[in-house]
């Protein structure tokens, strides 16, 4: 059995690219829990994601019963995740709210000057979306808002 700790250590940009290239199904995922045993349904993708674009970081983790992402991989997630409830945080309700309206939509123009510093916008012919990666962050938010992570009720 493959150990997170044999993993080589990954390259920061390749991680950025990885986690960038992932389904929404795998991001959201990881955003529930980095650190958490992956379900089986999306072991595939983040192992095929992460072969193509980070090569030997994920050599070998097939082969595991329980798949958890090596350390460096659930660090840098935990960034993310951690800058990303900090932008959280700090929005009103009422931001919070339509924000959530967003999802693949156009980011009205009062909402831009509150994106997360983090993440471009994704610029189309018709104006400024949210990077997926925030898309997916704030279905988690408005997912466990229940539970009371985020700051959401």
């Amino acid at each position: 059995m493959t150990t997170r700790e044999e993993s080589p250590t990954p390259d920061v940009d390749q991680i950025t690219s990885w986690f960038a290239a992932l389904d929404s199904q795998a991001r959201r995922v990881l955003f529930a829990g980095p650190r958490a045993e992956i379900p089986n349904e999306s072991v595939d993708e983040i192992l095929t994601k992460g072969t193509k674009l980070a090569g030997p970081w994920f050599t070998g983790l097939a082969d595991v019963e329980h798949f958890h992402l090596p350390d460096d991989v659930a660090d840098y997630v935990d960034g993310v995740l951690i800058e990303l409830q900090s932008w959280w945080v700090g929005l009103s309700n009422e931001q919070r709210l339509r924000w959530a309206d967003v999802e693949s939509n156009l980011v009205p123009e009062d909402l831009q000057t509150s994106y997360p510093g983090l993440f471009a916008f994704v610029i189309g012919d018709e104006g400024a979306y949210a990077d997926p990666q925030v898309v997916d962050f704030i279905a988690i938010a408005f997912a466990v808002a229940g539970g009371g992570w985020l700051g959401v009720r």
